[in-house]
C-alpha cells in the first residue's frame, strides 16, 4: 500500500488542488511583503526627497490613474496567455522596480519621478496579477470549491492588512526604509520561485492567441458587464458600496483623531478591530455558504454589510466613540468578509472563460477611477456641511447599494 502525502489528501478533499495550494503560498508571501512596505513610498518622498504635500498626493493619484489606463489592454493579453507565466512575470517586474529604489538611493540618484514610475509599474502589475489570478482560480479550482478558495486568499489579505502595517512601521523604525523595501522585493522573488512549481495554465480551449487586436476586444469586459443582468447588478453594487466605503475612510480618521479626541493608540486599536472583523468574516464565509447556499449567502451577507456606516455619525468622544466606531467597522468588515468570497465565486461562474481576465481588469479599472471621485465628493460635502453630515450621506449611499444586489432569480452558471 502506497503512502499519500497529507497535503495531497487535503487538497483532494477540499477540491482546491496542489496548484492552488502553491499559488496560495506565493500569494501569502508577496502580500505579506506588500503589507510590510505599505506607506513606504510616501515616507521616502517626504523624508528623503523633501516632497511637498501636492507631490505626495500626486504620487498616489498618478500611480492609480495611469496604471488603470495601462492595465486595460493587458486584459486582452492575459485572456490569451498562460496564467502562471503572467503571475511569475508580474512578480519579477515588481521585484526589479521595488529593488531599484534602495539601489538608486545608495548611489544618490533617487528622484521623485523614479518613485512615480515605480508606483505606476507596481499598480499596473497588481491589476494584471489580480486579473490573472482570478482566471487562474476559475481554471484550476472546481466550481463547488471556489468560495473556499477565495476565502483562503481573503484570509491572507485581511491578516496582512491587519498585522502588516504595524510590523512594517516597526521594521522601518529599527532598520530603515531601505531594509523594508528589500524585504518587499524579496517577497516577490520568493513568490515567483514558488509559482514555478505550478503547472502551466494555458488559455481556455477555443481561445486564439493570434486573434487580431481591436477596440471591441479591448472593451469586451465592460461590454459583458453591462450586457449581462446578473453581472451588471454585482458590478454596480460593488462600485456603489466600494465608493461609499472610500468616501467614509478619511472622514472616519478626522472624526476619531480630530473631533472625537482619540489618541493615536485608540485610532490604531479601532483599525485593528475592524481588520479582525474582515478576517473572521473570510473564515466564516465557506461555513455560511454551506449552511445557506450560494445565492442566499450572497444576498444575506450583501444586505447585512450595508447599514453600519449610518452608526458612525452618532459616535461620541473618547473611548465611547472609539468603541462605537470600532464596533460598527467590525460588523461592516465581518459581513463584507463573508460576502466577498461568495461574490467572487459568483462572478467566476457568470463570466465566460475567454473573458475572465478582461472582466476582472475592467472591474479594477472602474474601481480605481471611480473611488477617488467618491473621496472628493465626501470631502466637499464635509466642507459644505460637517464631517458627520458627510458620513450620513456615505451611510445612505452604502445602504442604497443593497438595491443593486442580484435579487432576481440567478442566471444559469457557465
Amino acid at each position: 500500500m502506497t503512502n499519500t502525502p497529507t497535503a495531497v489528501v487535503h487538497s483532494e478533499r477540499t477540491g482546491l488542488g496542489r496548484d492552488f495550494q502553491r499559488y496560495w503560498q506565493a500569494y501569502a508571501v508577496s502580500t505579506a511583503g506588500s503589507a510590510l512596505a505599505a506607506g513606504v513610498l510616501p515616507m521616502i518622498a517626504i523624508f528623503a526627497l523633501d516632497a511637498s504635500v501636492l507631490q505626495v498626493s500626486l504620487l498616489a493619484a498618478v500611480g492609480s490613474v495611469t496604471a488603470a489606463i495601462l492595465a486595460l489592454p493587458l486584459g486582452v493579453y492575459i485572456d490569451r496567455a498562460d496564467k502562471r507565466s503572467v503571475l511569475i512575470r508580474t512578480d519579477l517586474v515588481q521585484f526589479a522596480v521595488v529593488a531599484s529604489i534602495p539601489l538608486a538611493a545608495a548611489f544618490g540618484v533617487l528622484t521623485f519621478l523614479h518613485l512615480c514610475l515605480v508606483a505606476v509599474v507596481q499598480t499596473t502589475c497588481a491589476i494584471a496579477a489580480s486579473s490573472a489570478a482570478f482566471a487562474f482560480v476559475k481554471q484550476t479550482v472546481e466550481p463547488a470549491s471556489r468560495t473556499l478558495a477565495t476565502s483562503r486568499t481573503d484570509t491572507v489579505m485581511w491578516t496582512t492588512q491587519t498585522l502588516g502595517p504595524p510590523a512594517g512601521g516597526a521594521l522601518v523604525g529599527v532598520l530603515g526604509t531601505a531594509a523594508t523595501l528589500i524585504a518587499d522585493a524579496v517577497s516577490y522573488l520568493v513568490s515567483a520561485l514558488i509559482l514555478r512549481g505550478v503547472r502551466p495554465v494555458p488559455p481556455p480551449s477555443g481561445t486564439s492567441r493570434e486573434a487580431r487586436w481591436s477596440w471591441r476586444e479591448l472593451f469586451a469586459g465592460w461590454e459583458l458587464l453591462l450586457r449581462e443582468p446578473a453581472l451588471r447588478a454585482l458590478y454596480v453594487n460593488a462600485m456603489v458600496f466600494g465608493g461609499a466605503i472610500t468616501w467614509s475612510m478619511p472622514l472616519i480618521a478626522i472624526l476619531l483623531l480630530g473631533q472625537s479626541g482619540a489618541s493615536a493608540l485608540q485610532y490604531g486599536i479601532a483599525l485593528g478591530v475592524a481588520g479582525l472583523g474582515g478576517l473572521i468574516g473570510a473564515w466564516l464565509s465557506p461555513k455560511v455558504t454551506a449552511r445557506l447556499g450560494d445565492r442566499n449567502a450572497l444576498l444575506v451577507s450583501g444586505l447585512a454589510r450595508t447599514p453600519w456606516l449610518l452608526v458612525l455619525p452618532f459616535a461620541g468622544s473618547g473611548w465611547t466613540g472609539v468603541a462605537v466606531i470600532s464596533g460598527a467597522q467590525f460588523c461592516l468588515l465581518m459581513t463584507a468578509g463573508i460576502f466577498n468570497p461568495v461574490f467572487s465565486a459568483r462572478r467566476m461562474s457568470l463570466t465566460p472563460d475567454h473573458l475572465v481576465a478582461r472582466v476582472s481588469a475592467s472591474w479594477s479599472v472602474t474601481a480605481r477611477l471611480v473611488q477617488p471621485l467618491f473621496i472628493t465628493a465626501g470631502g466637499l460635502l464635509a466642507t459644505a456641511l460637517t464631517v458627520r453630515g458627510s458620513l450620513v450621506a456615505a451611510g445612505v449611499l452604502c445602504a442604497a447599494s443593497a438595491a443593486f444586489l442580484p435579487w432576481r432569480r440567478p442566471e444559469s452558471s457557465r
